[in-house]
């Protein structure tokens, strides 16, 4: 099989729901309760960066607008609905713990967009919504692509560069995993570019490629084979757990 022709195969709708399939699934509750299912390591929530122009929002309770610029794990498209996304369950989950600032987590995800992409985006996309925050997840189509890892940095840290100077907080989302993707796409070299830029900025990097390594060699997701008439459950499952565990990041970071 070609690479272009595996790239496209990744690149349909049921590899990006989650970036992957997803298979068997362990009991699991709504974010608002304990989340067994969503558990990971307690290294994967240890989170040192600050978020400090959101704590001041917060702690003034004023208004709070997040943006989730993304692909289409971001979009939620896999779900069948936005409404299962992840920033909208995210803002479901910040909203009950913030109740004083009326919060809206804006979903700019589009799927199959290179960071350069998503970065040519952020004057519509991002910069005219006015956050005091912004969500970017990035890196699988770069990946699938083979973008050049130097130019893959380049995007991010031009981003990175613009945001800090609009006094916007980040919170930057890594890839997603797989064990039969992670065979044949060279996600390693964009997860180490990414986290680097990361320390270098002072910027969290929220780790879903472990947490869903960690999902998969315990058992919580299979990520490598799903009945197609299951799909779209299995994807809203998983965006629940992301959002969880990106609430309690922000939460950590806040602190």
């Amino acid at each position: 099989m070609s690479w272009d022709r595996l790239a496209r195969g990744l690149l349909q709708p049921a590899f990006l729901y989650a970036g992957l399939s997803i298979g068997a699934l362990s009991p699991w509750l709504p974010a608002s309760g304990a989340t067994v299912a969503c558990d990971v390591p307690d290294e994967l929530m240890q989170i040192d960066d600050k978020l400090p122009h959101l704590a001041e929002r917060l702690r003034a309770k004023e208004p709070v607008k997040i943006v989730a610029i993304g692909g289409a794990s971001t979009t939620g498209l896999a779900a069948g609905s936005s409404d299962l996304a992840y920033p909208h369950r995210l803002q479901e989950v910040l909203s009950g713990w913030y109740p004083s600032s009326p919060i809206a987590v804006v979903n700019r995800g589009v799927p199959r967009q290179t960071a350069q992409q998503m970065l040519d985006r952020f004057p519509s996309d991002v910069f005219a919504e006015d956050p005091v925050m912004v969500i970017w997840e990035t890196g699988t189509t770069d990946a699938v692509r083979g973008v050049g890892v130097d130019d893959f940095a380049t995007a991010l840290q031009t981003g990175i560069d613009d945001l800090k100077a609009r006094s916007i907080d980040i919170m930057l989302v890594d890839m997603q995993f797989s064990h039969s993707t992670a065979t044949v796409i060279d996600f390693e070299r964009y997860l180490s570019a990414l986290h680097r830029l990361g320390d270098v900025n002072d910027i969290t990097v929220f780790p879903r490629f472990e947490m869903m390594r960690y999902w998969s060699e315990q058992n919580v997701f299979n990520f490598d084979g799903v009945a197609k008439d299951e799909r779209a459950s299995l994807a809203a499952k998983v965006y629940e757990c992301i959002a969880s565990k990106l609430a309690e990041a922000i939460r950590v970071a806040l602190r």
